[in-house]
């Protein structure tokens, strides 16, 4: 695959946390975070330090331009308590075989400054099993 811009990334969000999924409109930014935990396991005798490793951890960050309809869906997530189903998608044109996705809670809010664009930004974290699908 080769590099790839940015400007085709996408965010696709069922609020139901079901399997409905349409894009978000004016997302402008995400990130996503798969940290893993590392355990240490050093024991009498050893030689160095020893680990192993435990689950990711998916979480990360969005930013987005003030919308009605796109800030009323997100900002009902993130004041609600139902786990959103979320879809990140690095290229739009890759989309079936470029994405991660799972169910996930949201918080963020509002940023308004007096010069500049009003926006939109928050986290997720993980609230059930995520997939990578990659080509």
């Amino acid at each position: 695959m080769a590099r790839i811009h940015g400007s085709r990334g996408q965010v696709l969000m069922d609020p139901t946390g079901g399997s409905t999924l349409v894009v978000v409109a004016d997302m402008a930014a995400w990130t996503l975070d798969m940290d893993r935990d590392v355990v240490d396991v050093t024991a009498f005798g050893d030689t160095n330090k020893q680990s192993v490793l435990g689950l990711p951890n998916y979480s990360g960050t969005f930013a987005a331009f003030y919308n009605a309809p796109t800030v009323g869906i997100v900002i009902d997530a993130i004041m609600g308590s139902v786990a959103v189903n979320l879809k990140l998608v690095p290229d739009a044109l890759a989309i079936a075989t470029n994405f991660f996705a799972g169910l996930a809670y949201l918080s963020g809010g509002l940023n308004v400054s007096a010069t500049g664009a009003v926006t939109m930004s928050g986290k997720y974290v993980a609230a059930g099993n995520w997939t990578a699908t990659l080509p």
